[in-house]
């Protein structure tokens, strides 16, 4: 634990927080495509799952962002320190490696696969020739260190996207009492649940915790405590709020362009239609440029945040420049690359398997992260909400329901 940095709150400038970055994370290739067939398939129906998602993602981001503040460090590191010497230290990072190795290779392979859709939108040719270029360029910017340049410039072509997609689903608005119900009656069945939790995987992504609790530590490093805490709260809250209200104008132009047309959706370049009352010929151009930026910056991303997990387990650097940290961001990428080349899977099944995969997973790393931030603020003496605990366990209870009624339901499919 670092030395306490006062209770100071003198003002002072704030620095800008990583909350935007975590949501430039999660809102990639995943999260339109997964949002707008779910919209789709199921109109309204599925909104409440947007707002279970970004109330959890708010509550386990900003106790990840409260544990890299208050301990000058990383998850993986706060969870080594914390376990060091007792018999759960080997098992419990041996976990993590397994699950962020794991759901991050995954969640590579969609973020690839949607970037290649939005590219070939524009360019035409091989998806699988872009995918080999796109993974050289992801790779020699991070060997290059110059992946927070290209953050900041493809955040601002996603952003654009957002805000199409937020006018759109204003101009379209279904009927306020089906958007209200589709937000207030959880309706989960058979037919919807793999979506379910694909949409809470693209919410609340795993390594989106880690990558969060270290940026957190730098971010607010010289940063009186009691007002890194409250601008983080504010930066967390404004950030992934404006992630949902994204997601849920997605599933909504998805819902009143194909659902209440009765329109068969078939492929991610029909996202493109649900753009056409705002952008109407540039719609093609705008989606096409918009989903190969989202996907992009989560290639970039996602093997940073797994470097920092897999490097804070091991006990070496984190710094973005060491040898080790890049090996292990550039072998994501490799893999993810390989997957996407060789599976020959359509992006749209590629990208919903990577969800599910990560809502699969979360609650293990979730759990985790819970039991550190409560372990580390009794060693310390730091008080804790108990209503934010309380909410937080709640959320990954009922994800971790799903995710198993998820796994059952599919091993029930082979017999």
């Amino acid at each position: 634990m670092t030395a306490d940095r006062g209770e100071d709150s003198a003002p002072r400038k704030m620095p800008l927080g990583p909350g935007l970055l975590v949501t430039a994370a999660f809102i990639g290739p995943g999260t339109v495509i997964t949002a707008s067939r779910a919209g789709t398939e199921f109109g309204c129906e599925l909104l409440w799952t947007i707002l279970l998602a970004s109330v959890g993602t708010i509550l386990l981001q900003s106790l990840a962002a409260r544990l890299g503040i208050e301990t000058g460090s990383g998850l993986s590191e706060a969870i080594r320190s914390t376990l060091f010497g007792t018999k759960w230290l080997l098992p419990t990072l041996a976990l993590i490696l397994l699950a962020i190795g794991f759901g991050n290779a995954a969640y590579q392979t969609g973020n690839l696969t949607g970037a290649v859709v939005g590219v070939t939108g524009l360019f035409g040719g091989s998806a699988k020739i872009w995918v080999a270029l796109l993974a050289v360029i992801v790779i020699a910017l991070m060997g290059f260190g110059k992946d927070k340049l290209l953050q900041r410039t493809l955040v601002v072509l996603v952003c654009v996207l957002s805000l199409a997609f937020l006018i759109t689903a204003a101009i379209a608005l279904p009927a306020p009492d089906r958007i209200l119900k589709g937000m207030l009656v959880p309706k989960v069945t058979t037919a919807n649940l793999s979506l379910v939790v694909a949409l809470i995987g693209t919410t609340i992504v795993p390594y989106n915790l880690f990558l969060h609790a270290s940026r957190s530590a730098t971010t607010w490093k010289d940063t009186p405590r009691n007002l890194a805490l409250r601008s983080s709260r504010i930066d967390t809250v404004f950030s992934i709020s404006l992630g949902g209200l994204l997601t849920a104008a997605i599933m909504l132009t998805a819902s009143s362009a194909f659902h209440d047309q009765g329109t068969t959706w078939t492929s991610p370049d029909q996202i493109a239609i649900q753009l056409r009352p705002t952008l109407g010929a540039l719609s093609g151009v705008t989606f096409a440029l918009g989903l190969f930026a989202a996907g992009l910056t989560s290639a970039i991303t996602a093997p940073l945040a797994t470097a920092y997990a897999v490097c804070g387990c091991l006990g070496w650097s984190t710094q973005t420049d060491s040898r080790r940290f890049r090996g292990i961001a550039i072998l994501i990428v490799l893999v993810g690359t390989l997957a996407a080349i060789f599976l020959d899977a359509s992006p749209v099944s590629t990208i919903v398997a990577a969800q599910v995969a990560n809502g699969l997973l979360l609650p293990i790393v979730a759990i985790i992260m819970l039991l550190i931030v409560q372990r580390q603020a009794k060693m310390h003496h730091r008080e804790m909400s108990t209503p934010s605990i309380a909410a937080a366990w709640t959320v990954v209870s009922l994800i971790g329901a799903l995710g198993l009624w998820r796994m059952i339901t599919g091993v029930l499919k082979l017999f």
